[in-house]
């Protein structure tokens, strides 16, 4: 047949995890048993699965421990405002604009604001005496980009909000964010600071990825340049790049590893691109673009998710996916999905 061919050929390309990667899990596969897994998913439902083939293929590897029964909360839909569905910009007078209609700017009425092709411009006005917020709300489903007045370039993830002034004024350029974006920093005598649940991140001209999560974490990633990471009570913790700092705002820890950041910031080419990620966590970042929440009867923090998936793919054939590599079952009951063993 046909279809077996095609698949056949793009199961060719594809790179099934090594031995080595297995058991490090805890597990003992035979690349040959693998491959006839996923090969009889395709072949068994073709129309759907090849299509999830072309857009990309998960790789999970699993273990279990001695409490594999205990129930573990995981991060539902981040649910910013339950009446903004497309990205919207609130003005500082508290007027939303949507910003997916025609003629926004019109709408908008300041000369220093352009929007076009899901980017909205800041031009710098040198005659603004006071300091005026706008907030940028992005949605489950979205991503966003937003040039402040400095020149910085910002783009927001679904599930994201972005707090800034319409011009910097004073000795200091501060923003505050929930949820994730990639911030790339124009260089000033002005610091420039994110601040990020009750922590700031400060900048000196850089690129990096911050993204905080419903387990009342922040993790920042740094691509290029230097930034300093303040949290409560401790000193400012310095980081290069290529490292990721880890902040857990309820125990005060902070943690900095080598990454590789790559994986921080492919959110950005439209996929969802993980090695080595805990489910939990993978599952965060699917209820954030889909706008889906889940809900584990079991422990699901002990696997691991490799993964590079587009974000294009139905959220019934990522979960169809998942089920396939992993011993979990997703039922679906009144709108979000029960995970269970």
């Amino acid at each position: 047949m046909k279809t077996e061919k095609k698949i056949d050929e793009l199961l060719d390309t594809i790179k099934i995890p090594s031995d080595k990667e297995v058991e490090s899990a805890g597990l003992r596969f035979e690349r040959r048993i693998r491959r006839m897994k996923l090969r009889r998913r395709m072949i068994g439902g073709a129309s759907s699965a090849a299509a999830v083939v072309l857009i990309g293929i998960i790789f999970i590897l699993f273990w279990q421990d001695d409490n594999k029964h205990m129930p573990v909360e995981v991060a539902k839909v981040i649910k910013i405002d339950p009446y903004v569905t497309v990205p919207t910009l609130i003005l500082s007078n508290g007027n939303s604009v949507n910003l997916k209609e025609e003629k926004v700017e019109k709408k908008i009425q300041e000369s220093n604001i352009r929007v076009a092709n899901n980017h909205i411009t800041y031009d710098s006005v040198s005659n603004i005496q006071k300091v005026e917020y706008n907030t940028l709300v992005i949605p489950v489903g979205y991503t966003y980009n937003v040039t402040l007045a400095d020149g910085t370039r910002v783009t927001l993830n679904a599930g994201s909000r972005l707090k800034y002034p319409v011009e910097f004024i004073g000795d200091r350029r501060e923003v505050e964010l929930s949820g994730e974006a990639y911030f790339d920093v124009t260089k000033s005598e002005k610091p420039f600071e994110v601040s990020v649940s009750d922590s700031k991140i400060r900048v000196y001209g850089t690129q990096f990825n911050v993204k905080t999560s419903r387990e009342n974490t922040v993790e920042t990633v740094l691509v290029e340049g230097k930034i300093g990471f303040c949290s409560p009570g401790r000193e400012e913790v310095k980081v290069v790049p290529g490292e990721q700092v880890s902040y857990n705002a309820t125990s005060g820890s902070v943690d900095v590893r080598q990454v590789d950041t790559r994986y921080a910031t492919a959110w950005m080419d439209g996929v969802f691109k993980y090695q080595d990620k805990k489910l939990d966590l993978v599952l965060e970042d699917i209820s954030a673009w889909y706008g889906i929440e889940f809900e584990p009867q079991t422990d699901i923090t002990m696997i691991e998710v490799t993964m590079n998936l587009n974000k294009k793919t139905p959220v019934e054939e990522v979960i169809s996916f998942i089920e396939l590599m992993t011993n979990c079952k997703f039922v679906k009951e009144r709108g979000h999905y029960i995970i269970k063993k």
